[in-house]
């Protein structure tokens, strides 16, 4: 006969994984509301993030045994390496969903979706796709240089176009719109200096009621500093790669560069990114060729992504690599650290494969070809691409415990202190 899962009450979790994090209400909080296992009733199945650590380290050993053989890790392995949040952490959408069957969910932090096609439909489209990743927990980013400048002539009762800008605050209003359950949705939204827009683009969040659930980005170019720095003028053009565009603005470069500085002083955006640089040391841009070209970042703009491919993100905790933290024989275990780095590098690698089995149980569910052709365009993407996202965290604390300095005015560097 089939058990019962043990459930606990909201009040018993919150209790528990405060006595967990010695009374630190903020992480007992977002543990609570965001990660720890609840049945569909709202319910929680699990206790502590103890409990959490169990179950994600149960579902990474059971792909390493079906990968790994004699060789896989086992789930006290890979526990131990969890416990606590010491060493390796899982984050956000991976915690949350990885062996979560009461929840329909990617385990991909963040998805780059195809930038629309300059008409009214595959606007939409991408409206739609950024709605259905939402609901499915993933954060999204998104480049609209594909659209046409405002005032540019349409054929349709408009006669002309409100602009590619005018459709950031259209793609942020899904994001407010569609529910996360405990957490608040992240989207990017990015336009290529070069565009005809960038000076509204640029200047449209001054106005605090516009496109409130984004986070805007420019796609800076080497010729436009190149400008900045000669200050001499700088064309802006659409298409923006095209040899032989239809719209073209001659703009001084300094005064565009001018306004970027002020928004980003008074908003904290646009951010920019140093795309040229992107695309010269990004060793994913080596397989543009074959369906990988990069378009635009994820929303927290750590990593570049092509269509349709996705951030499935696992940390490492540096902090507690240090050895006699805070005393002058504080030193860095770096072979603790490389085995760490091994064990992680391997976990996300079975992400991947937890992922395509979460993708699988998405399509079954969806009742759309839309949805449907939007799953597969993902699951394609991870089964030949494989992305993986494997990062750090505690840098500053870390240097902190070993007694390093960002600017020592003895002039030692880091290198030598560790």
């Amino acid at each position: 006969m089939e058990t019962m899962a043990k459930t606990f009450s909201k009040e018993d979790a919150q209790s528990a994984t405060l006595k967990y994090f010695n009374n630190d209400a903020l992480a007992a909080s977002a543990i609570c509301g965001k990660y720890l296992l609840k049945n569909t009733k709202g319910e929680f199945l699990e206790l502590t993030p103890d409990d959490m650590h169990y179950r994600l380290a149960g579902e990474f050993a059971r792909i390493e045994k079906k990968f790994g053989g004699n060789k896989s890790l086992s789930k006290e392995e890979i526990y131990k390496w969890l416990k606590n949040f010491n060493y390796i952490i899982p984050q956000g959408s991976p915690m949350y969903g990885i062996g979560n069957d009461h929840a329909v969910v990617s385990l991909s932090n963040c998805v780059v979706v195809e930038s629309p096609n300059d008409d009214i439909s595959a606007i939409l489209n991408r409206g739609r796709d950024l709605a259905n990743l939402f609901k499915r927990r993933c954060g999204v980013g998104i480049d609209i240089s594909t659209l046409r400048p405002e005032g540019s002539p349409v054929s349709n009762s408009a006669r002309t176009t409100t602009g590619a800008w005018s459709f950031a605050d259209f793609y942020s209003y899904i994001c407010r719109m569609i529910g996360q359950n405990g957490r608040r949705g992240a989207l990017m939204i990015t336009l290529d200096v070069r565009h005809p827009d960038i000076e509204n683009f640029v200047m449209m969040k001054q106005d605090l009621r516009k496109v409130t659930g984004a986070n805007v980005s420019i796609k800076i170019r080497d010729d436009f500093m190149e400008a900045v720095e000669a200050d001499s003028t700088f064309e802006l053009r659409w298409p923006v790669n095209s040899s032989n565009p239809t719209v073209v603005k001659v703009i001084k470069a300094k005064d565009l560069w001018e306004k970027i500085i002020h928004s980003a002083t008074t908003t904290a955006e646009p951010g920019l990114m140093m795309w040229d640089n992107i695309l010269r040391e990004l060793p994913a841009q080596c397989y543009s060729d074959v369906g990988f070209e990069t378009v635009t970042t994820n929303p927290c703009g750590e990593i570049p992504l092509s269509p349709y491919d996705s951030c499935r993100l696992i940390s490492i905790n540096l902090t507690n690599f240090v050895v006699n933290p805070y005393t002058k024989d504080a030193y860095f275990d770096f072979n603790k650290f490389s085995s760490c780095v091994q064990v992680a590098m391997r976990l996300s690698d079975d992400l991947v494969e937890l992922e395509l089995e979460k993708l699988a149980s998405i399509l079954e569910k969806v009742d759309t070809a839309d949805e449907a052709d939007l799953w597969k365009k993902l699951k394609n993407a991870a089964e030949i691409g494989r992305r993986t996202g494997l990062g750090t965290l505690g840098l500053a604390d870390t240097l902190a415990r070993l007694q390093i300095v960002y600017a020592s005015k003895e002039g030692v560097s880091i290198t030598d202190k560790i």
